[in-house]
């Protein structure tokens, strides 16, 4: 099955846009390539948007629009699709993202990232009744590191943790040890960087919450969570936001240096 046969415009706003996009053009005798042109952008990404890969952009629906008189359509139905939470874009799961990203940019409060967590530190986690199977939840969040650094070709990985990752105890002395050694040991690896905002940072951007930006197909992504649901973002401004947010994070985040030892003094905190 193609991309334009797995569509459903009954289910899906973005998928209604993408099926009107290739009627329009092909009433207009417009091969992709033209349109492609016509929207300053490679071929392939009128293919992706046409076979719902990915969704178009407010920008492009703005020119498509002004030059076919379409008296603002696309950039109607893009703002309502948008609108509707119910009718998200399909990027499908953050671990499947996670799997397919060249790069990934961690922020935590008061955890270490899941990506970087051992096991028994994700029980530990888990413990506090955030899921209903520890071993389920356990064997998922190992399955997506795997799918992350067990690749020929690992992402790029940045993570910045908060003090307080360092401080608070998840579990016992011993779990604590191992998650902390385990970090020393991830920080060792070439593709990976990890520092921490000391205490005396103060307050900072980074207590609105943990930050996730993934690089996927050459296309910034990110995600947030929250009590009442986070979720992947996709649109390119509200984007760029986030990684403001993640440069300001970086600002008041210590060296990779002076992070190694700072978590080195932590991990003596628990022998």
């Amino acid at each position: 099955m193609n991309g334009q046969e797995s569509l459903d415009p009954d289910r899906s706003m973005w998928d209604f846009i993408a099926l009107q996009l290739r009627r329009h053009r092909r009433a207009r005798r417009m091969s992709g390539a033209q349109l492609a042109r016509l929207i300053d952008r490679d071929r392939s990404i009128v293919s992706r948007i046409e076979s719902g890969t990915i969704p178009m952009q407010r920008d492009h629906a703005e020119i498509i629009d002004r030059e076919w008189d379409l008296d603002h359509l696309f950039t109607r139905l893009v703002k309502f699709a948008k609108e509707r939470k119910s009718d998200e874009w399909r990027l499908g799961d953050l671990a499947e993202q996670e799997a397919r990203a060249t790069r990934l940019r961690l922020w935590e409060i008061g955890l270490v990232p899941g990506l970087l967590q051992t096991p028994a530190y994700a029980r530990a986690v888990f413990s506090v009744g955030l899921v209903g199977d520890l071993d389920a939840g356990v064997e998922t969040r190992l399955a997506r590191q795997a799918a992350v650094f067990n690749r020929q070709r690992p992402p790029e990985v940045s993570a910045i943790l908060n003090w307080v990752a360092l401080e608070q105890p998840v579990g016992s002395p011993e779990i604590m040890r191992d998650q902390l050694a385990y970090l020393l040991e991830m920080g060792e690896l070439p593709h990976v960087n990890v520092r921490v905002v000391e205490k005396d940072a103060g307050v900072h951007v980074g207590y609105d919450g943990m930050l996730e930006l993934l690089t996927v197909d050459a296309r910034d992504l990110a995600y947030t969570d929250a009590p009442q649901g986070g979720g992947l973002v996709i649109d390119p401004a509200d984007v760029q936001a986030f990684e403001v947010r993640y440069d300001r994070i970086g600002h008041v985040a210590s060296t990779t240096a002076a992070s190694r030892a700072m978590i080195k003094r932590a991990l003596e905190m628990y022998q």
